[in-house]
């Protein structure tokens, strides 16, 4: 279902990572530009997701729900980004590279059924309009992130748990909703679930 760009709340990236995210996706302005094939729009998760949401560290793979709505084929925009790895100089005056994970898959991680409802628009003077970026709202990240649980994994769902605007009971009643349609081990990702509540009230006792 398209996402309508007017309705959801708008971020514009202060970091260089943060810019390059937007930019990456420029690769598609032969595809997009004319505007005859429509409107191209992407979900970011992942490490650049959490980098968005708390300008903590930051991931060099893209990892992206990509959704064309128009004429052109998905395959034909995987393929452009794929092509090259995006370089970038980040604060530090450090060459960086970001690349799209091509393995990324919602399907394969908990995921909320209204996390598109939550969705935040990725801001900046692109050269391609009809180009959307979006990122993950911070609960919806968390949540996806409760099946790999690696200690990476783990410090990224406190980090953005901590943010003013997040409400821990909010996310367990998602996070609990949407291990119950998961497809997955459900005892696993509960119990991952419980780890994260009780480390997040240790940590605020």
């Amino acid at each position: 279902m398209p996402i309508e760009p007017g309705i959801y709340p708008t971020i514009e990236p202060d970091t260089a990572l943060g810019r390059a995210l937007v930019e990456f996706f420029d690769v598609l302005e032969p595809v997009y530009a004319g505007g005859e094939r429509g409107t191209f729009q992407v979900i970011v998760f992942g490490g650049c997701a959490v980098h968005i949401h708390t300008r903590t560290r930051g991931s060099a793979d893209v990892d992206a729900e990509v959704a064309s709505h128009g004429y052109a084929e998905k395959s034909e925009i995987v393929a452009l980004l794929g092509e090259d790895a995006y370089v970038f100089t980040d604060e530090e005056g450090v060459t960086q590279m970001l690349e799209l994970d091509g393995s990324f898959n919602t399907t394969l991680a908990p995921l909320h059924e209204d996390y598109e409802d939550r969705v935040i628009r990725l801001v900046t003077e692109s050269r391609v309009p009809n180009v959307e970026v979006y990122v993950a709202s911070a609960i919806d990240v968390a949540i996806s992130k409760l099946d790999r649980f690696g200690d990476r994994d783990q410090q990224d769902i406190q980090v953005l748990l901590q943010l003013p605007h997040v409400d821990i009971g909010e996310f367990e009643r998602l996070a609990r909703e949407a291990i119950g349609y998961y497809v997955g081990d459900e005892a696993r990702i509960l119990g991952n679930l419980n780890v994260v509540i009780d480390d997040y009230h240790r940590g605020e006792a």
